[in-house]
């Protein structure tokens, strides 16, 4: 019996390839918010458009009714593996708090000072009834074999939506764990807060 499979020639130009790379600030012109690498990671990354339905139901029918599907809500996000860690990295995990250089010495464990190092400190101080949150476009952009142009996918006023942890384990380095959640924009609020950007060749344009 002939082997099933849905392989054809054209499975292997239709992969996303890899890990990808996490970009803030994705697309901006904003020379106050440049796009930038966020960092190296490792265990991958996840992006995810996760919608709730309802489905209405009728009184003498035993099951979905065609057409009778409401979009109740959206929730979008990305979840992103860092293992470059730094103070900006922490101060965005945790939405709302600053860094501060404290004005001195890094210190060895046995309390002599490090020439050379100091510490900033990175705290969080709520002084509002409603923080004004520092939100940001997040796109992870990964290869495409079917061309040379990347697939993207991202997310809008993107903000952490996870807790701090950081594990400290013996002969391994430490991963910090960052979710961005989409918000949506009160200018637009029927756009959902996600995009992807999905490349085909097409037939090169007549000059």
């Amino acid at each position: 019996m002939a082997r099933k499979t849905g392989v054809t020639k054209e499975t292997v130009k239709r992969l996303v390839l890899d890990a990808g790379v996490v970009v803030l600030n994705y697309g901006s012109t904003n020379p106050q918010k440049p796009q930038k690498i966020l960092g190296a990671c490792r265990g991958g990354n996840v992006f995810s458009v996760e919608t709730e339905y309802r489905d209405m139901p009728f009184d003498g029918v035993g099951g979905l009714v065609k057409g009778a599907r409401r979009v109740i809500s959206t929730t979008v996000s990305l979840t992103v593996n860092l293992v470059e860690i730094n103070k900006d990295l922490l101060k965005m995990a945790v939405p709302g708090s600053d860094y501060d250089p404290l004005g001195e010495d890094a210190t060895a464990e046995d309390g002599t000072i490090i020439d050379g190092e100091n510490y900033f400190e990175i705290k969080r101080m709520m002084e509002k009834t409603i923080p004004d949150f520092e939100y940001s476009d997040v796109a992870i952009i990964a290869e495409y074999s079917g061309t040379d142009a990347p697939v993207v996918c991202g997310i809008k006023n993107g903000m952490a939506n996870s807790n701090l942890e950081l594990n400290f384990s013996d002969a391994d380095e430490g991963v910090l764990t960052i979710t961005f959640t989409g918000a949506l924009d009160p200018a637009n609020i029927a756009e959902e807060p996600w995009f992807i950007k999905m490349p085909e060749k097409t037939a090169p344009v007549a000059p």
